[in-house]
Formats: C-alpha cells, sequence, structure tokens
C-alpha cells in the first residue's frame, strides 16, 4: 500500500471525538521555551462593538473595531504530546507563553539564541495590515483609512507600551518572560516609515543578529549583547547585484511615505513604501558561515530569488554576493518570507501570498497558491541552469483546502514522534512545520475530517518531512494546531506569520535515503534523489523505537596531513579514508567561521581538499563519504558523515614563480 493511502486510511479510522482540553490552560508568566516547543507569530485579534449593538449612524462595525492590545502576537506552543500518530487530528496543544500585542504590537519574523533558555526575538511588521487613527470629536480614537495631519498608528500596531515602532526588534528574556525594545532599525537615523522588518535570523558562530528592512531594502546586524548596530547594514541592491555584474538599484529616500499625508492609505499597500522588487529582502537564513536571503515580491511575474553571501571573521556580510536557486514563478510568483535548512543539505523555502489590507481584518493576503518548497544542490551531471540548486524544487501539501497549497509563510524543522505520539528527540529533523490557513477545511471530507476537530485551522501543520507530494496529499499524516483557538472565518486569510522550533543539532553519521546531503553554503554539492511517492524512505518516518530501523552507524575512519600545493599557493589537506570499498568519493564543508573549502565530489584515497583560512586556524570540516557513482545515478544513495577537526599550518604556502 502506497505512503498516501496509509496516511488516508489513518484519517478515516480516526474514532475519538476531538477536545479543547489541553489547549485551554492559561499561559504562563516566563517562556520556558523546552526542546520541541514552537514559537509562533500571528495576528492578535481584534475588540468591538457587541453584535447586538447596532453602530452610529454613518459607522460601520469596521469603524469601531480595533486592535486587541491584550491578544497574543506571539506564543509558545507546547508540540511535544500530540498523544496519537500522525492522522490528520487537531492537536489541543497547551499556548504556555503569549506576548501580547501592547508590547511588541504586530510581528511576524521570530528567531531564538542558543542561551539556555533560549531568548526570543521578534521583528515588527505590516503583515497583518496597518491601521490608523485620530482623535475623534469626543476624545476617543476613530479609525481612519488614509493619513492626513494628527494620524497615529492604532494602539497594538506596533509596540507602543515600549516605545516601539515599525522598525523595532523585541527581546522577550527566556528566564524571565520580560520584554523589552531591544534595537530601533533605522538607516542614517532615519527610521522605517511603516512597512515595518522582514526576516530575522541569528548566528550563532559570532552572536549576532540579521534583520531585513522592508523598506530600505538593507540587512542590519544587531549584536546580541547589547543589540547595537554592527557595522554599516548590508546593501543588496548595490553591493549584492554589483557581485553578479548586475546593475546597481540603489535605495530612493523619495520614495518614503508617510502617514501624516493624505496621499497614505491604510487600504493600499502600494503607498506604504516598499523597497522596489529589484531590493526587497525578506526570509533570512544563516547556513555554513553564509547568510541566505530571498529577494524580489514577484513583480511583473518573475519569481523570487535566493541568495547568499559570505559572512567575514569579525561577522560582517562580504562582497561574494551570488544567485543560489531562482524559484518558480507558477502558480504564482509569491514572496519567499522564510527559510530554513535541514543537515542533510535541503533548504526549506515557505512563501507568503501577496499582501492586502482588508479594513475589515478578514484577509491580510490576497487569495492564492502560497508552497512549502524544497530544493536540493544541483549535480556536477545536472543540465546548466542559473543558481546551486536543482531548478525543480519538492514541494509539500499543507491544508486541505484547495490544491493543498495554504502556508502563511512560516517554516521550520523539529523533531520527529514515536508511534504513540510522544516527542523522540532521538528522531532529528523528522518533522516540518509551516505556519498556514484553513489547514482542515474540506468540505467534500467532512465526515472523515469531523471526529478530529473543527475543519476551520489557522495556525501550524507538522508533518513528517520525508512526505513530499504526492505523498501525503492531501496530508493525512500530519498533526495540526490552532493558533488562537477561535476556530473562526474560513474567509480569513493570512492571519499567522513565522515559525521556530527549539532543537539540538543533529549529530554522527547521516544515511540518506530519499534525500540528499551537502555542505550548501561552502559550495560542497552532492544531493541525492528525491523523497516522496515511492522513494525509499523509512517505512515510518519520524519514528523511534524497537519498531522503527535502526539508527545508521558510522562506517569510515580517516585520517589526513596538509601539504603545500605550490601550483596554487594553498595548503591542501589530503585524507584516506579506510571503510567499504564503495566508499570511493567525499564531499566536505566547513563547520569554521573565516575557513572555507571547495565544493563538489572529490575522489579517494586520498581526498585532496583545499582549505582556505587564517595560519593557525583550527577548523572542523564536515565529510560525507559515498559512493561516486551512486550518486551520479540521480538515485538515493548512502552517505557515511564524520566531522574532522583540522589545524592549517602556520607556516606559508608559498605559489611557485
Amino acid at each position: 500500500m502506497s505512503k498516501i493511502s496509509v496516511s488516508l486510511l489513518a484519517l478515516l479510522c480516526v474514532v475519538l471525538t476531538y477536545s479543547t482540553g489541553a489547549g485551554a490552560q492559561q499561559p504562563g508568566s516566563r517562556p520556558d521555551v523546552a526542546l520541541g516547543d514552537a514559537v509562533v507569530t500571528g495576528f492578535s485579534g481584534t475588540i468591538g462593538p457587541a453584535p447586538a449593538q447596532p453602530p452610529p449612524l454613518g459607522k460601520s462595525t469596521a469603524d469601531l473595531t480595533f486592535i486587541d492590545p491584550d491578544g497574543p502576537s506571539a506564543r509558545v506552543i507546547d508540540v511535544t504530546k500530540p498523544g496519537f500518530p500522525w492522522d490528520g487530528r487537531l492537536i489541543p496543544a497547551a499556548k504556555t507563553f503569549d506576548v501580547h500585542a501592547k508590547e511588541v504590537g504586530q510581528v511576524f519574523g521570530v528567531a531564538l539564541d542558543d542561551q539556555n533558555p533560549p531568548n526570543i526575538y521578534l521583528a515588527a511588521t505590516s503583515a497583518f495590515g496597518l491601521n490608523l487613527v485620530r482623535r475623534g470629536a469626543n476624545g476617543m480614537p476613530e479609525r481612519r483609512k488614509t493619513g492626513g495631519p494628527g494620524t497615529g498608528w492604532m494602539e497594538g500596531q506596533f509596540g507602543l507600551e515600549l516605545n516601539g515602532g515599525p522598525g523595532s526588534v523585541y527581546k522577550v528574556d527566556g528566564a524571565t518572560g520580560a520584554v523589552t525594545l531591544f534595537a530601533e532599525i533605522t538607516l542614517g537615523g532615519t527610521p522605517n516609515p511603516g512597512t515595518g522588518l522582514g526576516g530575522i535570523a541569528y548566528d550563532v558562530v559570532h552572536k549576532q543578529l540579521f534583520v531585513a528592512d522592508l523598506h530600505t531594502g538593507m540587512i542590519h546586524r544587531l549584536a546580541i549583547a547589547d543589540g547595537g548596530e554592527a557595522g554599516a547594514p548590508y546593501d543588496h541592491g548595490v553591493t549584492g547585484r554589483g557581485a553578479a555584474t548586475l546593475p546597481p538599484v540603489a535605495f530612493n529616500p523619495a520614495n518614503r511615505p508617510n502617514i501624516a499625508s493624505p496621499k497614505f492609505d491604510a487600504t493600499n499597500p502600494a503607498t506604504w513604501g516598499f523597497a522596489p522588487p529589484e531590493r526587497r529582502v525578506w526570509g533570512l537564513a544563516v547556513r555554513a558561515n553564509r547568510l541566505f536571503y530571498s529577494v524580489g515580491n514577484g513583480a511583473a511575474g518573475a519569481g523570487p530569488e535566493i541568495w547568499s553571501v559570505g559572512i567575514q571573521p569579525d561577522g560582517a556580510l562580504g562582497a561574494d554576493a551570488r544567485l543560489e536557486a531562482a524559484v518558480p514563478a507558477q502558480p504564482g510568483p509569491y514572496a519567499v518570507s522564510d527559510i530554513a535548512f535541514s543537515q542533510q543539505g535541503a533548504m526549506l523555502l515557505a512563501q507568503r501570498a501577496p499582501i492586502a489590507a482588508s479594513y475589515d481584518y478578514s484577509a491580510f493576503t490576497k487569495a492564492g497558491e502560497p508552497r512549502v518548497l524544497r530544493f536540493w544542490p544541483k549535480t556536477p551531471n545536472d543540465p546548466p541552469s542559473p543558481g546551486l540548486w536543482k531548478p525543480a524544487p519538492e514541494e509539500y501539501a499543507i491544508g486541505f483546502a484547495g490544491d493543498f497549497r495554504n502556508t502563511d509563510g512560516g517554516v521550520a524543522l523539529g523533531y520527529g514522534y514515536g508511534s504513540d505520539g510522544t516527542l523522540a528527540t532521538g528522531a532529528c529533523e523528522a518533522a516540518l512545520w509551516t505556519t498556514g490557513q484553513n489547514l482542515r477545511d474540506d468540505p467534500s471530507r467532512k465526515g472523515q475530517l469531523d471526529p478530529g476537530g473543527p475543519l476551520v485551522v489557522h495556525g501550524l501543520q507538522g508533518n513528517p518531512v520525508e512526505l513530499v507530494r504526492p505523498a501525503n496529499e492531501p496530508p493525512a499524516a500530519s498533526y495540526f494546531i490552532d493558533y488562537d483557538d477561535q476556530f473562526e472565518d474560513p474567509g480569513a486569510l493570512g492571519h499567522v506569520g513565522g515559525v521556530r522550533v527549539l532543537a539540538q543539532p543533529c549529530g554522527g553519521s547521516t544515511s540518506v535515503a530519499a534525500a540528499g546531503v551537502s555542505g550548501a553554503g561552502e559550495g560542497s554539492v552532492v544531493p541525492g534523489g528525491g523523497g516522496g511517492g515511492g522513494g525509499g524512505g523509512p517505512p515510518n518516518p519520524g519514528c523511534v523505537g524497537p519498531s522503527c530501523p535502526p539508527p545508521p552507524k558510522a562506517c569510515f575512519a580517516s585520517k589526513g596531513t596538509f601539504e603545500c600545493d605550490a601550483a596554487t599557493g594553498k595548503w591542501v589537506y589530503k585524507l584516506s579514508v579506510t571503510g567499504p570499498a564503495w566508499l570511493t568519493a567525499i564531499s566536505a564543508h566547513s563547520q569554521t567561521a573565516g575557513v572555507s573549502v571547495p565544493g563538489g565530489s572529490i575522489p579517494l584515497n586520498p581526498a585532496n581538499i583545499p582549505v582556505t583560512g587564517p595560519a593557525g586556524t583550527t577548523a572542523i570540516l564536515d565529510i560525507c563519504a559515498f559512493d561516486a557513482a551512486a550518486a551520479a545515478s540521480g538515485k538515493p544513495y548512502d552517505c557515511c558523515r564524520a566531522k574532522v577537526e583540522v589545524s592549517i599550518p602556520k607556516a606559508s604556502c608559498r605559489l611557485r614563480q
């Protein structure tokens, strides 16, 4: 029986009645983010007149509806105790900690640092609309659709309680729960005018945050120690495009909007001052000492692009920007709002439909088909195409509605689960989590879905990471969680934002079955075959226990020494591998800042690995040993992994004259 039919059978056999008991738990006063927990951002909700109370003459109900300042803009959600296998049910997950709109306003981007417990960082956003008010004749705030004298931001739009604004980054102390204004993103002292910020990513090596500004298109570096700007911002429109010999698109200060002007229209995002598509950066992720970032919003029908730039030893971004991947523009040229990487080298992207600004708070995105995609690096035998990744990505089925393309633009990897639905911290990166809307809303399957909870779910979907389409289509082998437990209007769009899951890095050797491996950040390109349909993945994805497949064991030993290559003037690490006869090649990437190795397949034995970095530096190389012929076949193949510590000689390697 195929994976999809097994998954659907599991869904159809659900007989337990859904209960909201655990979801009713009151949030605590401290985040207490534990392994496997998710931190999710979303719209904080509204407050308005009682349903039976008619609005005054000349006013609509929407005119009297405001952002709820006491609603949750970010939540810590316990996804560790489903208590049942993947079968399409709603998890009554406890919301263990809330960050309120009165503190941070509306936020989308979220990051966790490496403290124990981790601190949470949240970035201001316009993704949930921009709402204006001014003082009315009775002295109370009244809503406005356009700007003008005396116009200001609605309470709960930005973190006014902490003197925050559209460029604010907030910190939630992981130990105490205290929320503070961590940083204010400006350009030359000029604040963000309203568009807010895009992605936010933590760089564990240099203890810094990267933050994208949707107005200027700049990427800022913030020191974790104090939130201060760690040097000049990075300008993709000039520096990044210049590295690729593309014409520069410079920041234009004349594009700045003003909410005191009637030209500013809260119902028309084109007046909000977004950077032009060529320099509009949103999704961010750090991988192998490079910052990956998305560019573009699909203007003129073109799909967004993924770029990367090296992180220098001092933490600054370099001048070596390169195009990594062009995202297909079909079924829609949607912006990439989040990026994640697996340690096996896959790049996961979540899209978000174009921004909308409905006055009644119902739709923050337009109707569309935003996707969650998985890219693998190209092999040397792949046909030429832009970037370093295979041009045709794999796709996940997200939500039951429509064509299973219902993500809201957040993506993260988490642990797997045992057959009884308990978290398995030994099953690393076995679950894919994404934010989404109408995740169980399929009237044609109402009879089968009803026993597992409400159909209208705006929140999270978790599913086995191996199950790409057409497997798990519809996504019956999934867990679902509602962000606010309201189960509201199925017409609501774009009400959930980003997600991060606390997980420790994977260790040990990795078996590649229906998956690939790569040190993509350093250009190492050794992908495997695609997952999905029938492709040789484990029979119970994300499973641990006596009935599950045993984990792979390390299958090679190695030794090596440095030699000077006088022809190039570089030190070469000559690595010899002892193991099965089928090991004929390796790939390598550096896990140490400032040290790089080339990509591609390197034959054994020995493997000559050029290593570039400061003399005397001790570096960690991640080595993948494999069968070159199996890798070239395009089918799933085995990879034995090990980490090798090397010390670059202090003596200089001189180029032969």
